[in-house]
């Protein structure tokens, strides 16, 4: 839920504009078979996000109605700069945003840290420190998503 803490500070850098903010966790593609048999059926990895994760979503948005058009989480499948490229031009994404001093919580196994991706892929790239005062409606959850902001 960390990564939500940064919110409040985008919006207060960037007030004039409506936001799009896809928060993505990283994940490598499978090596088995049938993982990748069903790789169009993505849902799974969504119910490993908890309900105060979507509810943190929901009360930013609800607090920040003029500048957050979309606040929804995704996930990326890949590992190579190549795809994570396509991936941010397919998104139409300008920006990544990332939390000072986040640490990268793992989902599954597959679960990496983007960190290295993102600076190989020459994206502007900015890192986000949560300011003191959080947003409106405080989000709290003892459950971590490695989840940033995109």
């Amino acid at each position: 839920m960390s990564s939500l803490n940064i919110i409040p500070a985008l919006v207060a850098r960037y007030p004039k504009q409506k936001l799009n903010i896809s928060l993505v966790h990283f994940l490598q593609l499978s090596d088995s078979i049938s993982d990748l048999l069903l790789l169009s059926r993505r849902s799974r990895e969504y119910r490993l996000i908890s309900d105060e994760f979507y509810a943190g979503c929901t009360m930013l948005k609800n607090d920040y109605p003029e500048q957050i058009a979309n606040l929804a989480p995704d996930f990326f499948y890949g590992n190579t700069v190549a795809v994570f490229k396509n991936y941010l031009e397919e998104n139409e994404i300008g920006l990544i945003a990332m939390p000072e001093g986040h640490d990268y919580q793992q989902l599954t196994p597959n679960s990496f840290n983007p960190a290295i991706l993102m600076q190989r892929s020459g994206y502007k790239t900015l890192t986000v420190k949560a300011g003191v005062e959080q947003a409106k409606a405080v989000v709290k959850t003892e459950a971590e998503h490695e989840l940033l902001e995109v």
